[in-house]
């Protein structure tokens, strides 16, 4: 997987995936759920490369949005001070990614799944929330912006568990709601036991 997040890295031409990943945007607003089941099942690995394109914007969100809180609440000089708390703000939507992409591919043991099909699932499914956060930086221009991205992101973060049920439900292959609804529990309780160890560390993922 490290190398293929490797070889993706290094064979992405920035404006053709910005293409590709705006053409996957849309395609997932007119279908989610069918999109959704086509990266649950691809096993080319066709999607990796937008899910590792999507998680880089999701980082550079977050950097962006970490910096201006550290300059605004502790000044500029303040900011190399802080950098350990920087850098884990932006380590952590791709920790958590993996880390529920590892939780699901150790209890799919019925419908093996490669993990970057795990975690390009995992990924789609937070669309959402990257979307979230983007609408977030807006209140960079004014905070008073907050009163509309405050409810989109509670709006974005629901859509985003509806998908990952739909998406993790493709991933194990299992049509039984009745079935897989007690696997989705499970996957939720372990994903907030390693969040709790995780927080420990001070990475809110």
């Amino acid at each position: 997987t490290a190398n293929k997040v490797k070889e993706s890295i290094k064979g992405t031409n920035i404006k053709e995936e910005t293409k590709a990943t705006k053409g996957f945007i849309v395609e997932m607003f007119k279908n989610p759920l069918e999109k959704i089941k086509e990266v649950a099942n691809d096993n080319s690995a066709k999607f990796f490369k937008t899910a590792i394109f999507l998680i880089a914007i999701w980082t550079i969100i977050v950097f962006v949005s970490s910096t201006y809180s550290t300059i605004y609440y502790w000044g500029f000089s303040r900011v190399f001070s802080k950098i350990i708390s920087v850098l884990k703000e932006i380590l952590a939507p791709a920790i958590g990614i993996l880390v529920y992409s590892v939780i699901v591919l150790v209890l799919n043991n019925q419908n093996k799944k490669s993990l970057t099909t795990a975690i390009s699932t995992v990924t789609i499914t937070k669309l959402p929330l990257i979307i979230s956060a983007l609408a977030s930086l807006l209140t960079i221009i004014s905070s008073n912006i907050s009163m509309v991205t405050t409810p989109f992101a509670k709006i974005c973060s629901v859509v985003s568990v509806v998908l990952g049920y739909f998406g993790l439900k493709n991933l194990f292959g299992e049509e039984d709601d009745k079935i897989f609804f007690k696997k989705y529990v499970l996957i939720q309780v372990i994903y907030y036991a390693a969040y709790i160890v995780i927080r420990l560390l001070g990475i809110y993922i």
